[in-house]
């Protein structure tokens, strides 16, 4: 186990720029739950890319409505993000599928996980978890700091990913940013900071290691994004780099994040710091593949 530093400046996030250039292409599915070999080459690639109009509007509408609720009617396990002098919050809850009908009906039948089997070229597809965030109108001091999911995981291998499901319009301002190519590094998993400025992680992982300089990681990987409608779902890595800009619109931002895991993942079972409750099942055993209650199986067997 190692102690954390501070990394202050993660939070920081550029903001968009004419100097950014042309953006990879998206693509557009329809709600389809296939992909053409070019869209994998380039997630495979990137180590992101933003698929359009995976789920319709009108389930889209009854997601948003289950978001808010949950913000009303919090678990336990909610989580707030406040600052001094600005009331408005940045929510997030882990596994909201467990109690609203809904999203549950999304993670089982939508294309969502058809989606991320084609893209992890997996037989077999499990759910990690879900994460529902919500930033408030407003919420212009609460940006989600540069980091890899990887880092706050227990899963070891390649074919783990999230898939951000945008319950709003997302202009370039607030979209997700992407350090294109990340995924590829041979670094260790980085320390990430938690989503509140100041208030650090104080023990990882022993093989994990301090985040680089922003100046470095700008160095080494150009930043991409995309705007992104209602429906539209943005995939990437545990391993790729990304962040979220505040919320400076006059509306609330609400997302789900769908993290699915593929044939070749192993159970990470070594003592330490995990970030989503119930992220340990110790029932499993260490680089055991993780099938069991905490991880069930969407599609296929995992392998």
């Amino acid at each position: 186990m190692v102690s954390a530093i501070s990394t202050d400046e993660s939070y920081n996030i550029k903001p968009p720029s004419s100097a950014d250039g042309v953006m990879p292409p998206a693509y557009d599915v329809k709600g389809e739950r296939s992909l053409p070999e070019a869209a994998i080459g380039q997630f495979e690639r990137d180590g992101v890319i933003c698929l359009r109009n995976v789920i319709d509007e009108q389930t889209i509408d009854l997601l948003r409505a289950e978001a808010d609720d949950a913000v009303a009617n919090p678990s336990e396990d909610a989580r707030f993000v406040r600052t001094t002098g600005n009331d408005a919050i940045f929510y997030y809850e882990f596994n909201l599928w467990r109690r609203h009908p809904e999203l549950r009906k999304v993670l089982r039948e939508s294309p969502i996980a058809d989606l991320g089997a084609a893209l992890m070229r997996s037989n077999g597809v499990a759910l990690h978890y879900t994460n529902t965030f919500v930033k408030d109108a407003g919420a212009s001091d609460k940006p989600t700091p540069w980091h890899e999911d990887a880092s706050y995981h227990r899963m070891m291998g390649r074919n783990a990913l999230a898939m951000f499901l945008a319950y709003d319009h997302m202009p370039a301002e607030t979209t997700l940013k992407y350090k294109q190519g990340s995924h590829l590094k041979d670094d260790p998993i980085y320390m990430a900071s938690t989503f509140l400025k100041g208030e650090e992680y104080g023990e990882w992982m022993e093989d994990h290691v301090p985040m680089p300089p922003q100046a470095e990681l700008d160095a080494r990987f150009r930043t991409i994004y995309w705007e992104v409608d209602p429906g539209d779902v943005l995939v990437f890595t545990q391993r790729t780099l990304h962040a979220g800009p505040p919320n400076t619109l006059l509306r609330r931002r609400h997302a789900t994040s769908f993290n699915l895991i593929g044939d070749g993942i192993r159970y990470d079972g070594r003592p330490g710091p995990v970030d989503a409750p119930g992220g340990l099942d110790p029932k499993l055993e260490h680089g055991a593949i993780p099938i069991s209650d905490a991880y069930p199986v969407l599609r296929g067997k995992l392998s």
